[in-house]
């Protein structure tokens, strides 16, 4: 019987490292392949190389900013830019047909020197669903920011918090007569968060 006891607990332990090693080669799969994309991705040319969706780049101050995503997972990159590049970018005429090229190609040569997962900094659903309760100024004092896009009709407001737009809906009363000269950033202050869910990336190239 000794025996027999010892034998399934064996089982059972050999079970439970067989799945503990399921999980942590998929982890290490992640990890790996996101580690050979941020090796791969040596310039801003790298980049704009890549087969992305929902690319927004930012050049000003002498950096280049690029947000995008990729395979379902969001990333941004930076670089550095000298005077002259960032003018030559600038002075590219809007009216030329082949002006994103243009553009492109002055870009292409910088190194990308910060590589970051995006991804990570999504507020999952309970840590919006305890925003339940919160007035509209908690939210901008705690950095969430307006944008301008709003439906007062079912006190739905898209805010940005961090690099990525989230549908916020709000309880309390507002006034519609106004609707045209709306300020939502005094309107919500005196609102109460009712619901809140991700939508998608928001102003992701703004780096303080």
């Amino acid at each position: 019987m000794a025996k027999k006891v010892t034998a399934i607990i064996s089982v059972i332990i050999m079970s439970f490292f067989l799945f503990a090693g399921c999980g942590s080669k998929e982890n290490g799969s992640s990890s790996a392949a996101e580690a050979l994309l941020a090796d791969d991705l040596k310039t801003i040319g790298d980049v704009d190389a890549l087969d992305t969706e929902n690319m927004q780049k930012s050049v000003t101050d002498n950096q280049v900013v690029c947000a995008f995503e990729y395979k379902g997972t969001y990333y941004r990159v930076t670089a550095s830019i000298s005077d002259e590049d960032q003018q030559a970018y600038i002075d590219v005429d809007f009216a030329d047909d082949d002006y994103e090229e243009q553009q492109k190609k002055i870009l292409a040569p910088l190194k990308v020197e910060k590589f970051e997962n995006l991804s990570e900094q999504i507020l999952k659903q309970d840590e919006l669903d305890a925003l339940a309760g919160k007035t509209g100024k908690e939210l901008l004092e705690d950095g969430w920011s307006c944008t301008g896009n709003f439906d007062l009709e079912t006190k739905e407001f898209y805010l940005n918090y961090g690099p990525f737009l989230y549908d916020v809906t709000f309880e309390g009363e507002i006034d519609e007569k106004n609707a045209e000269d709306y300020d939502e950033e005094t309107g919500i202050r005196d609102l109460t968060v009712k619901s809140a869910e991700f939508i998608s990336i928001g102003d992701a190239t703004s780096i303080e």
